[in-house]
């Protein structure tokens, strides 16, 4: 039972008490050589944005993008900031207070759920598509939405192929508390991606653990 796959509801609970030490928690990954704000910079590079651009950024958390794609929309861009969880939506807004952006709407949904303006420029998602079971409708969706040319990017985690077992079940332990199971190695949103845009492509990191996958539609 401990392995299954949480509900949603589940999920939401994990995050909203996590809310208040997500960003510390992922600062401390750092001391193991994991570069997470890299990640996050890298993805959001391959999207190609432009001043004045409308950028989604599904399960966006605490906002911990929004600095960087401020940076690439400029203030007459938009950033559409989409979470499953209240809290961590709290954490967002007091974060947009602090910088004065005045460009970054939040909206609290299911990312499977969220309807994607029709001016969209691109859409990113960081290590949140996978915890989704919809996480193929959802890029079928973007990938039909988006017009020809815009940009989908993700930053993700697999299993790599050449971990050995023993290794890959240390690390879902360590990943437990945000939700992760070992039923989430078997999703492959690289593949949706793939599958349902015009052009993709990726690149790996951390060994083959993790993955930034970007297309065009």
């Amino acid at each position: 039972m401990g392995q299954e796959i949480l509900s949603k509801n589940q999920i939401k609970n994990i995050y909203s008490d996590w809310a208040d030490r997500y960003d510390l928690s992922l600062w401390l990954f750092n001391l193991i050589g994991f570069q997470y704000q890299f990640y996050r910079r890298e993805a959001i590079k391959e999207l190609s944005l432009n001043l004045g651009d409308t950028v989604v950024d599904l399960g966006c958390g605490t906002g911990l993008n929004f600095s960087i794609l401020n940076r690439m929309v400029g203030y007459k861009g938009t950033i559409i900031g989409v979470d499953l969880s209240e809290s961590m939506l709290d954490k967002a807004q007091k974060r947009v207070r602090r910088h004065g952006w005045k460009n970054v709407q939040l909206v609290e949904s299911d990312m499977a759920d969220f309807a994607i303006p029709e001016h969209t420029d691109a859409v990113l998602s960081t290590a949140a598509l996978t915890m989704s079971p919809k996480y193929d409708q959802i890029v079928q969706y973007v990938a039909e939405e988006l017009k020809p040319g815009k940009r989908m990017s993700i930053f993700e985690f697999k299993k790599p192929e050449k971990w050995p077992e023993w290794l890959i079940d240390v690390t879902i332990s360590l990943l437990k508390t945000y939700g992760v199971r070992k039923a989430h190695t078997k999703r492959t949103p690289w593949k949706s991606m793939q599958r349902h845009f015009q052009q993709s492509e990726m690149k790996e990191y951390y060994f083959g653990a993790v993955y930034i996958c970007s297309a065009t539609s």
